[in-house]
């Protein structure tokens, strides 16, 4: 559990929060904004503002004064959950929703980016002659982090070569376009003979609000397998045959 200082200094000016209320039908993403006095002060005062990333027509529809919301915020490798009651809304045309500070928070340790299995097409630049990315191709994605991913290709490719990838159809974020290079080629012998499972490191390719974002969308992934009763598959790359 996180209080005090410490969960101060994850409430700070610009930092990513989710908003969920399942009852709602409320699933927000925005930042959290600090006057410049509580930037100073180094925590917010009174209230927890939060600038949401939504539409007029969806943030005119508020919640009831004191309706419990869930809140996740993200670390390094962590996503911290608090629940705390709205308050109130500002004016338009700010979209800032005013929430109750919380008093504590629960640290959700994601083990250096957990990696969720999603079976789907992705599509990739590999590297080419002199170090050019050519056109995109579908691949089958193998498995995603908030720092990378791992997909299937027929053939290795070299350690540390730029790539890009395009992954649609995450939560929240639609189509993700990240920049990586190749940090493993990990050969698989499968019957219909050798494939190579390729791991790309994002690295600081992504701004902090887009790993932010992703770390909290990798994160809803795997409690949507925790909620259907599932444990999360931990894929393991290292395997030959």
């Amino acid at each position: 559990m996180v209080e005090g200082d410490k969960l101060y200094a994850l409430l700070k000016h610009g930092a990513s929060i989710h908003i969920i209320s399942q009852e709602l039908s409320i699933d927000y993403y925005g930042v959290l904004e600090l006057s410049e006095e509580e930037q100073t002060a180094g925590k917010p005062a009174g209230a927890l503002a939060a600038r949401l990333d939504i539409p007029v027509g969806k943030f005119v529809d508020t919640p009831s004064a004191g309706q419990m919301l869930q809140c996740h915020l993200t670390g390094a490798g962590c996503v911290y959950h608090f629940d705390v009651p709205y308050r109130s809304a500002s004016p338009l045309p700010d979209t800032i929703w005013y929430l109750d500070l919380p008093e504590s928070a629960e640290r959700i340790q994601l083990r250096d980016f957990v990696r969720v299995p999603i079976p789907m097409s992705i599509e990739v630049k590999l590297p080419g002659d002199h170090g050019s990315l050519k056109d995109y191709r579908e691949v089958a994605l193998i498995d995603i982090s908030g720092g990378g991913l791992c997909f299937v290709h027929s053939e290795p490719l070299i350690m540390e070569a730029p790539i890009v990838v395009r992954v649609p159809d995450l939560p929240h974020i639609g189509t993700l376009d990240a920049e990586g290079t190749v940090r493993r080629a990990t050969p698989i012998e499968t019957n219909l003979g050798m494939t190579y499972h390729i791991g790309v490191m994002f690295g600081d390719a992504l701004g902090r609000r887009e790993r932010d974002r992703l770390v909290q969308s990798v994160y809803q992934l795997q409690q949507s397998y925790l909620r259907k009763g599932l444990k999360v598959p931990q894929i393991d790359h290292t395997k030959r045959g």
